[in-house]
């Protein structure tokens, strides 16, 4: 019974996961590493956070659901040694189930395993070929290294497709292995972030920041330019069900640029590996999220069946700073640093409730 609770919760977790996430190589970086970004959307909202564990062969930082899982289960992270992954849910890969088919092992899922284990996106591939998936998995995994290593496996029950990153790529909710007439409406903001992408031939953690917190789309330009009602529906990459955005950075002091919850009220904060789980509690716990959230409850309003964005507020929150400036290297004194952080996130926090009350 723990087993198929296991397997029918990663299922539901990988369904309601929908994500926007770009693997960006070293030459493209302004960090000269590997950068990935992942902007979270999950449908059945609950709480995340940043957590950091040292039980298995690399010690790593992960973004994490705060319920049941935490320690089993990651949604994108980075190890010790610079492999770093992100995922999005996909739902245009063949499902296929098999007869022999290895199953999820019940204490840790896949990608939690590859972050315990994996040095090398090559790594990550024999990996691949060996631990359980179970009948219906479908995901976009965004994978880099601190080699130089980058690439985007589309996953499936019983096999995969791999896109090494010579430069930049991109994916949202569909796999171009799977069937083109069920890309669906992430196309959208597969666009919209390719047109972002397109005109720049170097990116910073920053600029994928910047993604998860602007208004423009691909199909209808920037959505915040006018007052006239803009209907929620995968034009734009931060949207109600928000809920982080993390960049990678896949270097030997590895660390990921954090917001925790809605990007449009978060602050980007970083976190590294080597700090060993001393980070600004802002990302530790909850008041970053529920932040989110009540932005969320402000921002966006129902009408029918659709939901609309409430630009005024928008706007608004967009003019709150947002950025805690990254130390060229990682404090010696992470607890001075990290108090540092609270404090600005206070202010910030304080700026953004005084907008939505």
């Amino acid at each position: 019974m723990r087993i198929l609770f296991a397997l029918i919760f990663a299922l539901l977790w990988s369904l309601a996961d929908a994500c926007s996430s770009a693997v960006v190589s070293r030459k493209f970086s302004s960090e000269g590493e590997v950068l990935i970004w992942k902007h979270r959307d999950q449908t059945n909202i609950n709480d995340c956070r940043i957590v950091y564990f040292d039980d298995g062969k690399y010690a790593y930082i992960t973004l994490a659901n705060s319920y049941v899982g935490v320690g089993q289960t990651s949604l994108g992270g980075v190890n010790e040694v610079g492999f770093g992954y992100i995922s999005t849910a996909t739902k245009n890969l063949d499902r296929k189930p098999q007869k022999a088919l290895e199953r999820y092992d019940g204490k840790y899922s896949l990608m939690c395993r590859a972050l315990r284990e994996c040095r090398t996106v090559d790594e990550f591939e024999a990996l691949l070929k060996v631990h359980g998936r179970y009948d219906s998995f479908e995901s976009n995994v965004g994978v880099g290294d601190a080699e130089g290593g980058a690439a985007y496996f589309e996953i499936w029950s019983d096999g995969y497709a791999r896109y090494d990153v010579d430069t930049y790529d991109i994916r949202t909710n569909f796999s171009f292995a799977g069937r083109d007439s069920e890309r669906g409406a992430s196309v959208r903001r597969y666009n919209t972030v390719r047109k972002q992408m397109e005109s720049k031939t170097v990116f910073s953690p920053a600029d994928f920041i910047g993604y998860s917190r602007s208004f423009y789309s691909a199909d209808k330009g920037d959505v915040l330019a006018d007052d006239t009602p803009f209907r929620e529906a995968n034009y734009v990459v931060p949207r109600p069900s928000s809920v982080a955005s993390i960049v990678v950075v896949c270097s030997k002091n590895p660390r990921m640029e954090v917001i925790v919850g809605h990007p449009v009220a978060g602050m980007s904060v970083p976190v590294w590996v080597a700090a060993k789980g001393a980070m600004p509690k802002c990302v530790s716990g909850r008041a970053m999220y529920d932040l989110g959230r009540k932005f969320v409850a402000k921002a966006y309003y129902k009408q029918g069946k659709n939901t609309y964005l409430n630009k005024d507020i928008a706007r608004k929150a967009l003019k709150i700073d947002n950025h805690v400036k990254t130390p060229s290297k990682m404090p010696t004194d992470m607890a001075k640093f990290n108090y540092k952080v609270d404090r600005i996130f206070e202010k910030h926090q304080k700026q953004m409730m005084q907008l939505l009350n």
